[in-house]
């Protein structure tokens, strides 16, 4: 029971660190937004989006062992990212309606997408291919052409 039990606090551990790191990387990502260099915007929050909601989310299945903890980290991102997104009362924007912000919107929804596609796609089973049966042979491919053959 106790191996249990600390398997248990491991996994529950991990989804923690995993969604504060998913939102840490959120927060740093939307105070990216306006980086421009010599007065041209570079999209660093859009790539760094893209790769951290990808990798984290293989980093919270790899902790938890469990492909739902995907989840965890897409929705800690949005809901970091939505919140920057708002206005606020004084009309106070983190995430501006520019290039880069758009950038970080689309590259960081491309990172979620892909994780989920990665670990929810739909797989067939072992089960279905022994029920359909074993593979047809291959067709025999002749090495000679036609006009060679006895």
């Amino acid at each position: 029971m106790r191996e249990k039990g600390l398997e248990t606090a491991i996994r529950v551990g991990g989804a923690v660190v995993v969604t504060a790191a998913a939102l840490l990387a959120a927060v740093l990502e939307s105070f990216l937004v306006p980086y421009y260099i010599a007065g041209i915007a570079v999209p660093i929050a859009g790539a760094i989006a893209f790769v951290a909601n990808w990798r984290l989310a293989a980093l919270a299945v790899y902790w938890t062992g469990g492909r739902w903890s995907v989840v965890l980290t897409s929705a800690a991102w949005f809901a970091v990212v939505l919140a920057a997104s708002m206005p606020t009362d004084a009309g106070s924007l983190v995430i501006t309606s520019g290039f880069n912000g758009y950038v970080l919107l689309l590259a960081g929804t491309a990172g979620i997408a892909l994780a989920l596609w990665q670990y929810f796609r739909p797989r067939p089973s072992t089960e279905a291919r022994a029920a359909r049966g074993p593979a047809a042979p291959a067709q025999a491919t002749p090495t000679a052409t036609k006009e060679s053959r006895p």
